[in-house]
């Protein structure tokens, strides 16, 4: 169990262009009062060495802020950690960036008939039984992200920087259909997942698509639906939502910016009480 309170946050992409996190003072807030802090992947792109050279940057705030705090690794920071998941409260609460739950780790991606290839390469040797452990997923995953070029041109400032920043996310054609069934999809393909392999989960928080929102999706008759929760990113067009955990009470609330560029908790969107029904 949690000892105190605790907060997850995803997707900060930190000094991305793209991302509204350029500046980690701005964050602080959001912290609040709570003990420990767990960062559930894409913190950073540790494969852009443009961004890479911040990490000693975001690494010491999470120092100074004074606590306890955990990093789970995703699809742009494989490296940043060498834990994907996190299990809590008796395994009802379940923590993961959420990449395992495609395939081949982003389908809406510009690398995705990459990804494609490597995962097909992966997983050639390995038993079919082996092939869809969650466990063998995460440490796939991070083996197959690296080393994927990135364009230059993306990272530059000014206009020009931004405009090919738009285009990349809208072309080829297919890219925005893919990100719209993926965020589609996305709450069946948990609960599919957590059903077959995490079965105690009650609550998976994740998020990777940057589609923030709550979901409650039902698993099997006599139990109760289980909470998909994905907090969004700090990037456009959609903005994030942080997760807040005291003792077995989880809320879901979003972020606000205001005026003067700091992230502040914002409305809440869900609460749920993750006591063992059982007991």
């Amino acid at each position: 169990m949690p000892a105190g309170r605790l907060r997850i946050f995803s997707d900060l992409h930190f000094r991305d262009p793209r991302s509204a996190m350029q500046d980690l003072d701005r964050l602080a807030p959001l912290l609040g009062d709570a003990d420990r802090i767990v960062f559930n992947g894409d913190s950073i792109d540790t494969h852009v060495p443009a961004q890479a050279r911040h990490l000693g940057e975001l690494r010491a705030f999470a120092g100074r802020s004074g606590r306890e705090t955990t990093w789970l690794s995703g699809n742009h920071d494989p490296d940043i950690s060498d834990q994907a998941e996190l299990l809590l409260l008796d395994e009802r609460l379940w923590i993961t960036h959420g990449d395992v739950f495609f395939d081949t780790i982003a389908p809406w991606s510009h690398h995705a008939a990459e990804l494609r290839r490597r995962f097909a390469a992966a997983i050639a040797p390995l038993a079919e039984t082996e092939r869809h452990r969650v466990e063998t997923r995460l440490r796939l995953h991070r083996q197959i992200v690296h080393a994927l070029p990135e364009p230059d041109a993306l990272w530059q400032d000014g206009p020009t920087g931004s405009l090919r920043r738009f285009a990349h996310i809208v072309f080829p054609p297919r890219r925005p259909f893919e990100m719209l069934r993926a965020w589609a999809g996305t709450p069946r393909r948990v609960a599919a997942l957590a059903h077959a392999q995490r079965p105690r989960a009650r609550v998976v928080v994740l998020g990777h698509t940057h589609y923030p929102g709550v979901w409650r999706v039902p698993v099997e008759r006599g139990r109760p639906p289980l909470v998909v929760v994905n907090t969004g990113s700090f990037t456009r067009p959609f903005g994030g939502a942080f997760v807040e955990i005291e003792g077995e009470r989880l809320r879901v609330r979003r972020i606000r910016r205001n005026a003067d560029g700091a992230f502040r908790e914002g409305r809440t969107l869900a609460e749920i009480d993750l006591r063992d029904p059982a007991r």
